[in-house]
């Protein structure tokens, strides 16, 4: 298969600021949002796009602890002719749709003979693509549309949906048809300033403390220490709610490690135990979100509370 990387940049708000600014872009590449040119993963490219020179990842020696959890998936009693569409377990909220941003597990076969070529539990992240690009083999472009968070589904690819008569090198051969056994983990649509959930907010100016109101309570997994949270959010200056950011308007949901330090005190403490599906709002004073220095590349003035509505659309 052919593997291909790309730069990651990413939009974080973060404590750290540098030269008076707010700083944008995560460091160390920990925090990716789902705009496709900006995250960097490992991608299942077209053929025409592949190297029969690039070898494909050869499976792990000793799986990891989570590649001992991940369901197995065996090769079909006939090859596919046809892309077979089969769910083993069924998913809630909304159905995948092209232009649709996803997050997924999955391993992958020869479907003749079940040799493994690839999984992405060894790696121990999902992989993340845009649903109907053409940045994977069309079998997966058309394979996951209708699917849910929480589904896991089958592909058998015949081989013109998938490298047709191109090796992408390594394991899988010129003709090969693939199956896949797929779990999809966030399904996050492409999104418009008008897709933002309607709140009333009153100005606050003295702000001491942090304020948690949920406008909406999900019916989703509930957000803990450790996980990675997909979040929309709109953050405004507290005292008159002039707007700062809006990532639906942005079409650029966040990705937010949910870990001591990698986003502002505030929102890290707001987010805990949100479930996902549920709109959260955070009042939160100066000193747990940008303190003494502000943000003024956004606008934001020094020791100036802030306000977020936010929206956890994802979970990881």
């Amino acid at each position: 298969m052919s593997l291909r990387r790309r730069p990651r940049t990413s939009l974080l708000l973060s404590t750290t600021v540098a030269a008076g600014a707010l700083v944008l872009n995560a460091c160390g590449g920990d925090d990716q949002s789902v705009d496709d040119a900006n995250v960097t993963d490992v991608e299942l490219t077209p053929a025409s796009e592949g190297s029969a020179d690039e070898p494909a990842d050869a499976p792990a020696d000793e799986p990891s602890d989570g590649a001992s959890d991940r369901p197995d998936v065996t090769p079909p009693t006939d090859l596919p002719n046809e892309l077979v569409i089969t769910d083993i377990v069924e998913g809630t909220g909304p159905a995948v749709e092209a232009g649709d941003t996803v997050w997924v597990d999955y391993t992958g076969i020869r479907s003749e003979d079940g040799v493994e070529f690839d999984n992405s539990y060894d790696r121990g992240e999902p992989f993340r693509f845009t649903v109907g690009q053409g940045s994977v083999i069309d079998g997966w472009d058309q394979g996951l549309i209708g699917a849910s968070a929480g589904t896991q589904r089958r592909l058998d690819i015949p081989a013109e949906l998938a490298y047709g008569d191109q090796s992408p090198g390594g394991v899988i051969r010129a003709g090969d048809a693939l199956t896949f056994m797929i779990e999809v983990r966030a399904v996050v649509g492409s999104s418009t300033a008008a897709d933002a959930p309607e709140v009333a907010l009153t100005p606050a100016d003295n702000v001491t403390e942090l304020v948690v109101d949920d406008a909406i309570v999900g019916d989703g997994a509930a957000l803990a220490i450790g996980d990675t949270a997909i979040v929309h959010l709109r953050m405004a200056r507290a005292d008159n709610l002039v707007q700062l950011i809006d990532t639906w308007g942005d079409n650029n949901a966040l990705l937010i490690e949910m870990v001591d330090g990698f986003t502002v005190p505030g929102l890290f403490e707001g987010l805990q135990g949100m479930n996902v599906g549920g709109v959260r709002v955070l009042t939160i004073p100066a000193e747990l979100a940008f303190g003494s220095e502000g943000a003024p590349s956004v606008g934001l003035p020094a020791d100036t509370p802030v306000t977020i509505i936010a929206q956890l659309v994802g979970r990881l």
